[in-house]
């Protein structure tokens, strides 16, 4: 059976959002398909209104995937003097034992591994749970680390990162699309620890490689 990646998430303190701000939630996750289309063209659900379940074929790009979403995110107007908008995602790998026209009615050991994760999570809002144990061991930490440096990302960094990821173009092509300064861009990416999450999104796709069977 092929490997596939879930992402099962919600919104973090999604019951303290007054109605205009649950318009730019409601708003933010229904373009989170055209967001990742750069990526892969996926399949979403969203129910209750701020949790959401997304279907990643190419298990390989799901970190990344799921760091665009929370740059996506955290990048909407800002909320009401709190932190800006964000979710929890919990990305479980595996099989799809049964496929069905919805993701709700469909099974299988992404699915599970994805629900149990997020079912586990208290503070964390990136954690990765795959079949095998040493995968786990390795990622556990080094996705920590990687959660905590997108928690601090502003909403400008957070829209320079996002296109990064998108496009992969260069910091004097980020500064002429975005029509900002090289060095503000060189000046955020810095601060957003681009490297280490390129190093980190690059080895994610390097151990999920070995272990999957993506055909």
């Amino acid at each position: 059976m092929r490997t596939t990646a879930i992402i099962t998430g919600d919104i973090v303190d999604s019951t303290k959002l007054n109605l205009a701000e649950r318009d730019i939630m409601i708003n933010a996750l229904q373009a989170i398909p055209e967001i990742l289309l750069p990526f892969e063209k996926i399949s979403m659900e969203i129910f209750r209104g701020d949790s959401f379940q997304i279907q990643i074929p190419k298990s390989k790009i799901a970190a990344k995937a799921a760091i665009a979403i929370r740059a996506w995110l955290r990048s909407q107007v800002e909320l009401s003097g709190r932190e800006p908008l964000d979710a929890r995602l919990a990305i479980g790998i595996g099989d799809t034992d049964y496929a069905s026209e919805s993701l709700s009615t469909s099974d299988g050991e992404a699915f599970r591994l994805s629900g149990r994760l997020l079912d586990k999570m208290h503070k964390a809002r990136l954690a990765i749970a795959t079949p095998w144990p040493q995968v786990n061991e390795e990622l556990r930490l080094s996705t920590a680390f990687v959660d905590d440096i997108i928690s601090s990302w502003t909403q400008n960094q957070s829209k320079i990162m996002l296109l990064r990821l998108q496009t992969a173009k260069s910091h004097l092509e980020l500064s002429q699309i975005l029509d900002i300064s090289r060095q503000m861009v060189d000046k955020s990416m810095k601060s957003s620890k681009e490297e280490l999450i390129e190093s980190y999104i690059d080895r994610f796709e390097k151990i999920i490689i070995e272990h999957s069977v993506e055909s």
